[in-house]
């Protein structure tokens, strides 16, 4: 004998209702997430965030560089307290990661001696300037 397939049971209106609400509003939450990522103004403060990163290991590279050093900063975050604790101004703990440098390509130290001459010429030019002026 063949086996039917049994009817779904019919749901209350009050069930369904409930479904219809939960379902808006993970919509609507997904829809603020979405909001919220692109706000343009969430935008550039996230594009910030890397340029400032970027910045930040580029001059600890050219520190390194300087100096001598073979440690270059990686990342550096700051560290949440743990809950119920409290926080003063300045308190915050900043944990940073670091990578050590081998040696650089010479491509690279003929490139930032370039990027010296261009700029000790460019400040030789603007001094020049000012004088005349």
């Amino acid at each position: 004998m063949e086996e039917r397939e049994s009817a779904p049971l019919p749901r209350d209106a009050a069930g369904v209702q409930a479904e219809i609400e939960r379902r808006q509003r993970r919509l609507s939450e997904a829809l603020d997430g979405i909001v919220d990522r692109t706000k343009p103004a969430n935008v550039a403060r996230r594009s910030w965030k890397r340029v400032r990163g970027a910045g930040s290991n580029l001059a600890d590279e050219a520190r390194a560089l300087v100096v001598g050093g073979r440690a270059v900063r990686l990342d550096s975050h700051v560290v949440e307290p743990p809950e119920g604790s409290v926080r003063l101004r300045g308190d915050d703990e900043v944990v940073s990661t670091y990578t050590s440098r081998g040696r650089l390509a010479p491509e690279v130290l003929i490139l930032g001696a370039g990027v010296g001459v261009v700029v000790a010429v460019g400040v030789a030019a603007m001094v020049r300037r000012r004088r005349r002026g």
